[in-house]
């Protein structure tokens, strides 16, 4: 018994002496892992901004690929918060951000006097002008305006449009919604922003010339960026709050007495209709013909030059072949007269 308990004390005496040296073995290990890192820590401050370089790379590529998700209120994957309200909700779809345009078309009785009032529409509106062309024919004067409207006015302004009470009006109206995009450019802004953040700070402790060109360059291209995100957003805000109306206003042209002389040359308006037809088609004969006669004129003019020698010795032909014949009776009538003269006398 008592040997047991003997050994029991020396095991547990055993057990002490090795978790002492255990201990101890730690805190020396401890030690030269704390020397190791001051002597990390006094390493050159351009090792230093080479390990910077390379971190700010890496984060740049995830700011990057997180800017690409969609940016909302709950992440995505994230549960939907608890706290969120029907109120919450309407105001988000408040801020929608929507460009709207709108295309009209109005025929008025008098032209001017229309085209000064909508003028005035767009003033008090608080609006102005973009564009304007006009143009004037023998039966039409029209002019295309196309007006910049605050978009909190935008009905209102076609609203005033209507009263103006025109003969006809037509108009359309449509709408973009940019809010997303407008979300992500916020998103993609924020990240080259704390990217060009990080960059300059590393900028500072920098001292190689190699390492300040490459972080100058990188600055250079996050701001062109920025600056790019900053223009998109400044051109959408501007057309959101701005709507586009596009107004065509025309006035038909009446002639003077243009009906009365309907009525009154009906019949003569037929008549001269008539005549100058048949006079078209006389005309188009001889249109014609002369073309025709254009065509053959140097055939004829090679068939005049051998047919009229021809002609000529053609008659001259005649004229000898008809002498001759009368020569040869003469001489017939001569010998005849001669004969009968002679019978009689050897008769007797």
């Amino acid at each position: 018994m008592y040997g047991t308990m003997k050994r029991k004390r020396l095991s547990l005496a055993l057990t002490g002496c090795l978790l002492l040296l255990a201990f101890l073995t730690g805190c020396g290990s401890a030690k030269d892992e704390s020397t190791g890192s001051v002597g990390k820590g006094t390493e050159s401050a351009p090792q230093a901004a080479a390990a910077d370089l390379n971190m700010v790379k890496n984060q740049s590529q995830n700011s990057a690929s997180s800017a690409e998700k969609p940016s909302s209120g709950i992440g995505a994957g994230a549960p939907p918060q608890q706290g969120s309200s029907l109120a919450g909700q309407t105001d988000a779809a408040a801020e929608r951000k929507i460009i709207y345009k709108a295309n009209v078309a109005m025929e008025v009785a008098d032209y001017g006097l229309a085209h000064t009032e909508i003028n005035n529409l767009i003033h008090l509106s608080g609006g102005y002008l973009l564009q304007f062309s006009e143009n004037r024919t023998d039966y039409e004067q029209s002019g295309t305006l196309v007006v910049k409207v605050p978009s909190n006015g935008f009905s209102a302004f076609l609203a005033d449009l209507e009263k103006m009470k025109p003969k006809t009006i037509q108009r359309s109206v449509q709408g973009q919604d940019v809010t997303e995009e407008f979300v992500d450019l916020e998103a993609r802004l924020k990240s080259k922003q704390a990217e060009e953040a990080r960059l300059l700070d590393f900028m500072g402790k920098a001292t190689k010339s190699e390492e300040l060109v490459a972080f100058s360059s990188q600055i250079g291209n996050v701001q062109t960026q920025i600056e790019q995100i900053k223009g998109r957003m400044r051109y959408l805000e501007q057309n959101v709050s701005f709507s586009t109306v596009e107004i065509r206003l025309y006035q038909k042209v009446v002639k003077a007495n243009g009906g009365q002389d309907q009525q009154e040359g009906g019949f003569a308006s037929k008549l001269s209709g008539a005549l100058n037809g048949s006079a078209g088609v006389v005309l188009g004969f001889f249109k014609g013909l002369l073309i025709v006669l254009a065509a053959a004129l140097p055939v004829l003019a090679v068939v005049l030059v051998i047919a009229v020698p021809a002609y000529f010795i053609y008659r001259n032909r005649q004229k000898r072949n008809k002498k001759l014949e009368e020569r040869a009776r003469e001489i017939r009538s001569l010998n005849k007269a001669s004969d009968e003269s002679s019978h009689p006398q050897g008769g007797n």
